[in-house]
């Protein structure tokens, strides 16, 4: 898909010009529940889509499962819609583009998706973010779970067709979201760094993230600033570009459980072993780990460990699994990761390694 960016406070204000695009179309309109309002989204939208027929969809959980995903597709179709609007965090994005790239599919949904089959192209897509990390505007993959299970359903037709990187709904965000999506999108720009499958443009769109990010997430955590929230949403969105090309590491690969199974942040619980796993990988992608430490002003890696670990103290983020209400009795549930993220870090870390890694941060 091709896709048509706004970048920037009031960037929504181009939505007006992507329904003229699309007249007499009824809009699938993807929100959180609650945040939907908190935001100021909902004034916003309401306001925009005015004389526009429109169906809104905000039942599904946190972390999208393959049922919610189902029930967004029948009501999809039911209502004969033919745009979907996503407006809100990771989790909103990622169903909104899977209920709007799989309403067409008349085969095994399960199967589908497991295959990363489409054989028809979808509906067009505008995403809205309403939160500063998860990239998900920007990448042409998909996170559900099935069955307890994480899954990434990947396709070029899921990438959004329409982007708006709106930095007002990240005003009234709290401290803690605030600090724990712009982890993610740190992580994600330096996973992508050092990842397997990354390409000079991606390492590009890396750096762009890893200094927005950097240089304003803390002043956005700890003010409130508006403008370090501008900075920090444009990162996040960058950190996306890059890893729609690299994929993430193990720093990821490793989040999953303890979000699933511990109810951990995605992105607090990617920082928990980020600055373990730069070390690992350091012989292995020693150049690219030495532009991550140039770009944080760090001497050398112990220094950039030690001001990532900073870093994240500052923001709020505790460091210990402890302290999130994991013991070390549960570290073996922790240590099955993701294969395909594994297979894409520089360094092949053994289960072993990983479980020693986990009782490092007990």
């Amino acid at each position: 898909m091709i896709e048509n960016i706004c970048i920037g406070k009031d960037s929504i204000s181009n939505l007006s010009g992507i329904l003229k695009l699309h007249p007499g179309k009824k809009v699938f309109l993807v929100t959180g529940k609650s945040s939907y309002a908190k935001s100021g989204a909902q004034e916003m939208m309401e306001s925009l889509l005015k004389g526009t027929l429109y169906f809104r969809f905000s039942e599904f959980e946190a972390n999208p499962k393959l049922e919610d995903v189902e029930k967004g597709i029948a009501l999809f179709n039911k209502e004969n819609c033919e745009l979907t609007i996503a407006i809100g965090g990771g989790s909103t994005i990622d169903i909104a583009k899977l209920i709007n790239s799989l309403s067409k599919v008349q085969e095994n949904l399960e199967e589908t998706i497991r295959a990363n089959r489409l054989d028809h192209k979808p509906f067009p897509l505008v995403a809205i973010p309403t939160t500063a990390g998860s990239g998900s505007e920007a990448t042409h993959f998909a996170v559900i779970y099935i069955n307890g299970e994480k899954h990434s359903f990947a396709h070029r037709y899921i990438l959004p067709e329409y982007v708006c990187v709106d930095s007002q709904f990240t005003y009234s965000t709290k401290a803690y979201l605030t600090a724990c999506t712009g982890a993610d999108a740190f992580c994600q720009a330096l996973e992508s760094m050092w990842a397997k499958q990354g390409n000079t443009e991606s390492k590009k769109y890396a750096k762009k993230a890893i200094q927005l990010v950097w240089d304003n997430l803390e002043k956005a955590v700890l003010n409130n600033d508006h403008t370090s929230k501008d900075a920090v949403i444009e990162g996040a969105y960058w950190a996306g570009k890059a890893i729609n090309i690299s994929k993430t590491t193990i720093s990821h690969a490793l989040s999953y459980k303890m979000t699933s199974l511990f109810d951990v942040p995605h992105g607090h619980a990617v920082a928990l072993t980020l600055v373990h796993v730069m070390k690992a990988n350091y012989e292995y992608a020693r150049e690219d780990i030495q532009m991550i430490l140039s770009l944080i002003n760090a001497k050398n890696l112990s220094d950039g460990v030690a001001k990532i670990e900073k870093f994240w103290e500052q923001i709020g983020l505790c460091l210990k699994l402890s302290q999130l209400g994991i013991q070390e009795n549960q570290i073996s549930k922790l240590s099955n990761c993701n294969l395909e993220r594994m297979k894409n870090n520089p360094a092949m870390l053994t289960k072993e390694y990983i479980e020693k890694l986990f009782r490092s941060i007990l």
